[in-house]
């Protein structure tokens, strides 16, 4: 079997030391980055509302049963907020964005995710298996796939209201020493590769 994969060339890199320390490195660094909070907080999500089904899958589901898995999922969508209301001091406009990205990408994901391949399957097997429509099955899956939805919804309408006030607030700010985009080292905006080889041009003339 490891002559296999080792004959591969896809596959020859994974018996690599290099690898795994590439692999490690970058897990490493994921998890003592905010990004991290985006992808708790939308698992938290999920999860909770998952929970919510389980939980009711066989009894009748109340009004302050579904605000109570309502606050649930909304406080795990303030989680996965976190990094992109508040992403720290050091961040950079780049930084910013690549968040709320982040943020948008994972929290659409999760909850088109959980109705295409969870919600709207189990609807028709429910109608298939001929359920009874007033039953706790009906109102379980109904009650934590909406729960679900206006907490992801709601945690998309917030990243976008304050989406231009945080960006603003770290517009300008210089990146890494050495790095090249956008922001040159001197925090103004303009790369200083480039006012170097204006002014040398001024200079010949």
């Amino acid at each position: 079997m490891f002559d296999g994969i080792r004959s591969g060339r896809g596959l020859r890199k994974i018996t690599q030391a290099w690898f795994w320390e590439d692999v490690r490195d970058g897990v490493s660094e994921f998890v003592r980055s905010r990004a991290v909070w985006v992808v708790v907080g939308n698992v938290g999500t999920f999860l909770s509302a998952l929970a919510g089904l389980v939980h009711h899958w066989s009894r009748p589901v109340s009004f302050a049963d579904g605000a109570v898995l309502q606050l649930v999922c909304a406080a795990w969508q303030a989680v996965a907020l976190f990094p992109v209301v508040l992403p720290g001091r050091a961040a950079t406009e780049r930084d910013v964005v690549g968040l709320g990205d982040l943020y948008q990408g994972m929290t659409v994901l999760t909850v088109c995710g959980s109705w295409i391949f969870g919600v709207f399957p189990g609807l028709g097997l429910l109608i298939f298996l001929d359920a009874d429509v007033d039953g706790p099955l009906w109102a379980a899956l109904f009650v934590s796939g909406t729960t679900l939805m206006l907490a992801c919804v709601a945690g998309l309408m917030t990243a976008t209201a304050v989406s231009d006030t945080v960006r603003a607030r770290h517009r300008g700010t210089a990146g890494p020493p050495g790095g090249s985009g956008r922001y040159g080292d001197d925090g103004t905006g303009t790369d200083t590769a480039d006012v170097d080889v204006d002014a040398g041009g001024s200079d010949g003339d």
